[in-house]
């Protein structure tokens, strides 16, 4: 797993749990930590808190939505808070933002089903600490839970890269720019007087380092303001393009 400091944990490929390994000390991990659970869908909530309840830890709350939680914590601050949805939308971010404003900097860990390597970078930019898939939350939540708790991050072994993305380069920001301004790959290749094969080969590049995998997901993750934090895209453009882009 990735700490804040940015390095990782030697845990093997295989297991669901790798991620998790190397996380903390053996007194961290026995201790009980109070969590608080919101979940809108009722399956995945139940999943949640007996992944919980068997790791150790005690549920102090466990309900549908971000008002509710905050309800029925009645005082009492938890250690951690549990989010869990289908992926990161909309209603996710807004309890996350609900939770940050409230509870400060509670540990925050989201379990989900499905969530591209765009959505777990959005989910750390928006201050979520740790991130388990649900198919791995019977095994690997608890541990994480404790992990983040104790100042690390996680996330999913084979989405890391959004802990840590690469830096777009400058020719790549430049084309993202164009692909935002609609231009197809023809275009941007007359534009910036370049052969087509090599606008393809930039944007397959940028596509991977955005998490993305088309044009239209591209365009989402830089017109976001939440998303494109970080990227530099919009300070490396053709000048002769403003009155375009502004269009």
């Amino acid at each position: 797993m990735w700490d804040q400091g940015g390095s990782t944990g030697s845990g093997s490929p295989g297991r669901p749990d790798a991620f998790v390994s190397g996380m903390a000390s053996g007194e961290a991990t026995n201790g009980v930590l109070r969590v608080a659970v919101c979940a809108q869908q009722a399956a995945l909530r139940d999943q949640v808190c007996m992944a919980l309840s068997n790791g150790g830890h005690t549920v102090l709350s466990r309900t549908a939505d971000g008002k509710q939680m905050l309800a029925t914590c009645n005082g009492t601050g938890p250690d951690c808070v549990v989010l869990a949805a289908e992926r990161p939308d909309r209603s996710t971010v807004e309890v996350m933002r609900l939770v940050r404003s409230q509870l400060g900097r509670v540990s925050v860990v989201l379990v989900c089903r499905d969530a591209a390597v765009a959505d777990v970078r959005r989910a750390l930019e928006l201050g979520v600490d740790g991130i388990v898939l649900a198919d791995d939350a019977d095994q690997a939540l608890a541990a994480v839970v404790v992990a983040v708790c104790a100042g690390q991050v996680s996330a999913p072994e084979g989405q890391r890269r959004a802990v840590r993305p690469r830096a777009l380069t400058s020719r790549e920001k430049q084309i993202l720019m164009l692909v935002v301004a609609g231009m197809t790959n023809s275009q941007i290749a007359s534009e910036l007087f370049l052969a087509e094969s090599t606008v393809k080969s930039h944007l397959s590049s940028a596509f991977s380092k955005l998490g993305v995998s088309s044009r239209s997901e591209a365009v989402a993750v830089i017109l976001d303001p939440e998303r494109s934090r970080g990227l530099g895209i919009g300070r490396v453009r053709p000048e002769h393009l403003d009155e375009r882009l502004k269009a």
